[in-house]
């Protein structure tokens, strides 16, 4: 048996997941997560600058954690925030002697696929479906047929830099108003799509079951579970919401920003029900490295 990790450097967080490959299939072993929250920092300076120590800090903590389950081998990107950013190559160069393998920078493109890779191996049905992978500082939108990617579109929209942007803490109404206004614009992008599946993955998708029940949070959200969610992110200051739902205040504040994004996803497509994959880009990575080796990263 092989134990593979995938580390990926995001908008809002570094993730790194832990598997087992079982009968050509993974298994999941252990998933880490800190928040540097590298994407508003870029997005209003360009650079990572002071940002790099904090995201550096954050990645020695997550390798620590997944070597107590001795992987074999580890492979690692980056997304969005370090492709934007002037200073994201420098960055990459330090951050890959830090964990002692190369960093790759992936496109957009090959982000979507590897994503979709993920959440399909789950998800798939055999009449077009969506996958939106919301993100800290972009949004990948897939529309796909079974396993084959029909159409896809990456938009300018994540959870942190939108929260960053428009919401204060709590949020006012009059700030969601303009959070929407500006999301809706970017939406006129998405590709078309008759879905009769819209599957969610990323940080936002993953932790919005919790704010309905820590205990037996649901694999599917209505419309009016997404309002629920928003109304009990908005009612306090995200430092008092820490404790209630055991998340960092950063993390409640790019919920309330991912929570809009994915309601006006469904109302674009029609949908009543929101399908939330656990599935994503690090479960996409193992899957292609396990299909073409070191050439995982490339597109095409």
């Amino acid at each position: 048996m092989t134990r593979l990790a995938a580390l990926d450097i995001g908008s809002n967080t570094i993730h790194v997941l832990v598997a087992d490959v079982v009968r050509g299939r993974l298994v999941d072993v252990a998933h880490y997560v800190e928040m540097p929250e590298l994407g508003p920092h870029v997005a209003k300076s360009g650079v990572i600058g002071s940002r790099a120590g904090i995201a550096l800090r954050a990645l020695h903590k997550v390798i620590e954690q997944a070597k107590t389950h001795r992987y074999d081998q580890l492979i690692a990107c980056a997304t969005q925030a370090v492709r934007q950013a002037s200073d994201g190559a420098a960055f990459v160069r330090q951050a890959s002697k830090e964990i002692g393998v190369p960093i790759r920078v992936i496109s957009a493109k090959r982000e979507a696929t590897l994503s979709f890779m993920g959440a399909a191996s789950r998800h798939a049905v055999r009449r077009e479906w969506g996958l939106v992978d919301l993100g800290g500082a972009s949004t990948e939108v897939v529309i796909a047929r079974d396993h084959q990617i029909l159409r896809s579109a990456s938009l300018p929209i994540g959870s942190g830099v939108l929260a960053a942007t428009y919401l204060s803490d709590p949020p006012k109404p009059e700030e969601r108003a303009r959070l929407r206004r500006a999301a809706l614009r970017e939406l006129a992008q998405a590709p078309d799509g008759e879905v009769e599946r819209l599957v969610a993955t990323g940080g936002t998708a993953s932790n919005l079951p919790t704010i309905l029940a820590r205990r037996n949070p649901p694999a599917v959200l209505t419309g009016a579970d997404l309002l629920t969610c928003e109304a009990r992110l908005d009612g306090r200051r995200a430092q008092h919401l820490e404790a209630q739902f055991g998340l960092p205040a950063s993390r409640v504040k790019a919920l309330r920003a991912g929570v809009e994004a994915l309601l006006l996803l469904l109302d674009w497509y029609g949908l009543t029900l929101l399908h939330v994959s656990h599935e994503g880009l690090r479960h996409g990575m193992l899957l292609a490295l396990l299909e073409r080796g070191g050439d995982w990263w490339r597109d095409g």
